[in-house]
């Protein structure tokens, strides 16, 4: 429980949560540790019946099941969308009900029933218990632990799919609710990553040290290099970052994000987002480090983008308070090799720019070229 703590407090995402029946005692193992006001944005015991059927709207048909589990998800999630102070900030909503041991006679099963919905899918698990076969206190830890460890795999992702008790495996699956396009071009969600390794899409996620972002129409092997010399200079992780808005170009529909998607290699995270610019960037992945071309980065330092010197200098500004750094790459421009060394970096942005040895990203290709050959 303690390591899925740990990937929880590691999401940008925040959580609104309701637990009724057992379990509760997640609660306090998110809420006891210093910073916790960035991971949980509510949390509520619904646990007599008339809680429940106030914060659902109507009674439930059972107050333990996988659908009123869904319902406290939608609820919460709902909650949690109008809580949040910012729309840059991802949440999600978890719903979970259990029926444990008590001091009557239980007609039906003890089991745990978790729910978490993030806009894009519904996350969820259900564990059953031996029937008197354990202790209240043996069983709360069991929920606390299905609880926990399904947020984390809908926060995080990661290897949950382990034993949660002797009587059977934990598996969490998922069922779509929305595209990605329409849920961040929405503005429901402001980003989401993608994780080729289990094809699962997570509101938010842990922020990437490095990103390389593009268009990536198609995605070839400059862009990989780039990565791979973002990586070098990672102390964690790196990722690709798509746009689904684009300042010079129009919006990709869902067919266009998903082919873009199914081109990055399965190695490799994705970041989707609605930030075309990269101050917008910067914003929604606050500290973490940008991997360019040098010619992206004339485009970054270009002061027509921001009508005129003045808005430049906020610009860069803004995007140092907000911890950004660019590692440069050299690109072929026309006849030329442009290099960082031919940019006009202002004096006060000179320490955000770094530049890429030629010998680490020697690939003289672009998507416009592969287009084109394409087409021939």
């Amino acid at each position: 429980m303690e390591a899925a703590v740990a990937a929880i407090r590691s999401s940008r995402a925040m959580v609104a949560l309701a637990i009724t029946g057992g379990g509760s005692g997640a609660i306090p193992r998110l809420l006891t540790r210093p910073g916790a006001s960035r991971t949980v944005l509510e949390a509520q015991v619904p646990y007599g019946r008339l809680a429940l059927t106030e914060l659902l709207g109507a009674a439930p048909a059972s107050r333990c099941s996988a659908e009123t589990s869904r319902e406290l998800a939608q609820a919460m999630y709902r909650r949690a969308l109008r809580l949040r102070e910012t729309s840059q900030l991802p949440v999600l909503g978890l719903g979970a009900t259990a029926a444990l041991v008590t001091d009557r006679a239980r007609q039906g099963s003890h089991r745990v029933h978790v729910a978490v919905v993030d806009g894009f899918q519904c996350w969820e698990a259900a564990v059953h218990l031996r029937k008197n076969a354990r202790t209240r206190a043996d069983e709360e830890a069991i929920a606390e632990g299905v609880i926990l460890r399904t947020l984390a795999e809908a926060m995080i992702g990661g290897d949950v799919d382990s034993a949660a008790d002797s009587d059977q495996r934990l598996r969490i699956e998922t069922a779509p609710l929305a595209h990605p396009c329409d849920v961040i071009a929405g503005g429901e969600q402001p980003w989401a990553t993608v994780d080729h390794i289990d094809g699962r899409v997570r509101a938010g996620g842990a922020l990437p040290d490095i990103v390389v972002p593009g268009s990536f129409n198609p995605l070839h092997a400059g862009h990989d290099a780039l990565l791979k010399a973002a990586l070098r200079r990672a102390s964690g992780s790196a990722a690709y970052e798509i746009s689904i808005a684009n300042v010079d170009k129009s919006a990709l529909s869902a067919a266009e994000l998903d082919a873009r998607v199914a081109g990055v290699p399965r190695y490799a995270k994705v970041v989707v987002t609605n930030a075309p610019t990269f101050v917008e960037k910067a914003r929604l992945l606050p500290g973490t480090a940008f991997a360019v071309g040098a010619d992206t980065a004339a485009r970054i330092l270009e002061p027509r983008y921001y009508g005129g010197a003045e808005g430049l200098a906020q610009a860069l500004t803004e995007l140092r308070e907000l911890g950004a750094r660019f590692h440069v790459a050299e690109r072929r421009a026309g006849e030329r090799r442009l290099r960082l060394d031919d940019l006009r970096v202002p004096p006060s942005a000179a320490g955000m720019f770094e530049a890429i040895p030629a010998s680490e990203v020697d690939v003289d290709i672009s998507s416009t070229e592969l287009r084109e050959r394409g087409g021939a």
